[in-house]
């Protein structure tokens, strides 16, 4: 006679949606779920107290005498009660009674089907990733919390010039010029995967260093996985190079064009103005003569004739960028520095170490702009009274340092909207280098800008 306990433990077995089998330890049937007569045809009262054998063929015998302990595992095709063949992956357990003795053999059936299918998709689809990771034409690296390679494909090879045994094992800063590599770790977490993402994205715009030592521009795209506790970063890296080009080529062009509007400005209306203004002030000077009226207005006339002249041919030296050129980069800061100081009153000064003059004039333009632009939002918005422009020099880099002891500014608005500082972003980017925005110990906010010196690959 069957317990509460047996009823409860019969309706939990009907309601599982897995065929459930439960026999005695010699095969007989003493229990039978609905999914079980769904799956094979006959009903309850059809087969509890036959041999298990029933749904098999002639030649086949079901044993439990060779189970390894208590489990039972392999594949067993069966038959139903119309004659139908199916296949099924089977695990029978053995249950003990209060003496530890065997009772019940539990069978439970899975359609074998089901795990073929899975494996053969999981075959095709590390298939696909497997061709995208050898075929794509942008790197992927993949390296551990500390920055320890774990896996290439052959197109970072190409990119970094190495084999892919000298990369695996390696530290990501052999990847890095200065001095990003003497800092890979705060890189790595900061600056490529900086956990802001409100601020900060995962895309980077950086510098590469090749086996043979060049530099050359990459953008990085990150990402973070975690895989048994450990932290896993995956880089997606693209050569910038040819776009750098590109874009010098732009800035080239764009500088010819601002010459020859400047020269037309200076030798063509520059010239036109300064005629009128002379006839103007001629005409000025007959009618005061003769005692004509009208002699205060045309003098008035002249006087803005005059201005305008003057105004055309500042706007013309601005755009061939005289100081640049023929000057160099450092008086030319110099004087930015002065004008600013003399115009605003803020104390605006510039400081220089070992810093030399260089011929590449599209790096000395844009570091230029970065400093203005620097300056221009130092004085706008933060209110400062001091104002430091550093430019230093070392074997493998350029470093200029804008300083400001205003107010500040919010990293987590203004870096991520900021139309001047994301201009002074790509400047950097455009000549090989990097910018990045912070508050100093000293309270200072502070603009820096590293550009390193072997940009070969950043050149036509």
């Amino acid at each position: 006679m069957k317990t509460q306990t047996d009823h409860l433990n019969d309706d939990v077995l009907d309601n599982i949606t897995g065929d459930i089998i439960v026999t005695d330890t010699n095969a007989n049937i003493l229990f039978w779920n609905h999914a079980a007569e769904e799956t094979f045809g006959y009903t309850k009262g059809e087969i509890i107290g036959r041999p298990l054998n029933t749904l098999f063929d002639k030649n086949s015998e079901i044993s439990f005498s060779k189970m390894q302990g208590s489990k039972l595992t392999e594949k067993w095709t069966m038959v139903c009660k119309d004659g139908s063949k199916i296949s099924r992956n089977v695990i029978a357990r053995i249950t003990k009674d209060h003496q530890n003795l065997d009772q019940y053999v539990v069978i439970s059936y899975t359609d074998s089907d089901q795990p073929i299918l899975i494996e053969e998709s999981c075959k095709h689809i590390n298939a696909i990733a497997e061709l995208m990771f050898t075929s794509i034409s942008n790197a992927i690296i993949t390296a551990a919390e500390d920055g320890t390679i774990r896996t290439v494909n052959p197109a970072a090879c190409r990119m970094f010039g190495y084999s892919e045994e000298e990369l695996l094992g390696e530290n990501l800063k052999i990847l890095m010029p200065f001095p990003f590599s003497i800092n890979h770790q705060k890189v790595l977490h900061h600056y490529l995967i900086n956990s802001e993402s409100e601020t900060f994205d995962k895309r980077r715009e950086i510098t590469g260093l090749k086996k043979d030592n060049s530099v050359f521009p990459i953008e990085l795209n990150v990402g973070e996985v975690n895989i048994d506790g450990e932290k896993i970063y995956a880089g997606i890296i693209r050569d910038l190079s040819e776009r750098r080009i590109l874009e010098r080529r732009l800035v080239e062009i764009s500088k010819e064009e601002r010459r020859r509007i400047g020269r037309d400005l200076h030798d063509g209306l520059g010239q036109t103005l300064t005629g009128i203004r002379m006839l103007s002030e001629n005409l000025a000077k007959k009618m005061e003569a003769k005692g004509l009226p009208c002699t205060g207005e045309i003098q008035e006339i002249a006087e803005m004739i005059r201005d305008a002249d003057e105004l055309a041919r500042s706007i013309s030296r601005d755009m061939v960028h005289v100081d640049i050129e023929k000057r160099g980069l450092k008086v030319a800061v110099q004087e930015l520095c002065y004008k600013t100081k003399k115009m605003t009153g803020v104390n605006c000064v510039f400081e220089e170490k070992d810093f030399v003059e260089f011929n590449d004039q599209t790096t000395s333009l844009h570091l230029y702009r970065i400093v203005q632009e620097a300056v221009n939002n130092a004085v706008k918005h933060a209110g400062p009274q001091n104002i430091i422009v550093r430019l230093s020099q070392s074997n493998t880099y350029i470093s200029l340092t804008i300083d400001d002891d205003g107010c500040g500014f919010d990293a987590s608005k203004t870096v991520h909207n900021g139309t001047g500082l994301q201009i002074m972003k790509h400047r950097a980017g455009v000549i090989g280098g990097g910018v990045e925005f912070k508050k100093t110990a000293e309270g200072l906010t502070r603009v820096r800008c590293i550009v390193p010196i072997m940009n070969e690959n950043f050149k036509e």
